[in-house]
């Protein structure tokens, strides 16, 4: 299901976090609650990976975005803009805990299963198909992918 005031509100907030204009704590307080999969998906699989919740700080200076990771985060953005539902296979709760106690080493297993069902490359959107129609119905992200 679909939660447009909420994917809505998420995209506005990661575009806020991403650009420094909020900080990681103002960012978290503020997540929607929602049961539409993309917010919690986004947020857990994406967002939450750009900081550090061991302190309050803005992305700015020395913790600005690269490049990169801001090309990374406009496709976040995008796929919360569109109608398209999120249909990734969720991590099991085995695997999202060893994730977070390992830092991170062992969600390559969430991983794996991902690389079957879709283009990783891509997430949270499926397929070339799925980002490029989203970027000509949306007006975001430029040039179209091959």
């Amino acid at each position: 299901m679909i939660d447009r005031a909420s994917r809505n509100r998420l995209a506005e907030l990661i575009r806020s976090l991403s650009s420094g204009q909020i900080s990681n704590d103002e960012f978290e307080d503020s997540i929607p609650e929602s049961n539409d999969d993309a917010i919690r998906q986004v947020f857990s699989h994406g967002a939450w990976c750009l900081y550090s919740d061991m302190k309050e700080y803005k992305l700015k200076g020395k913790d600005v975005l690269s490049r990169d990771d801001r090309t990374i985060v406009a496709r976040w953005v995008l796929f919360l803009k569109t109608d398209i539902e999120y249909i990734w296979p969720s991590a099991t709760f085995k695997e999202e805990f060893l994730k977070c106690i390992s830092l991170g080493i062992f969600g390559q297993r969430t991983l794996d299963k991902w690389k079957i069902y879709g283009n990783v490359e891509l997430w949270p959107f499926l397929n070339i198909e799925q980002f490029n129609k989203a970027k000509k119905e949306n007006g975001y992200l430029g040039v179209q992918y091959t």
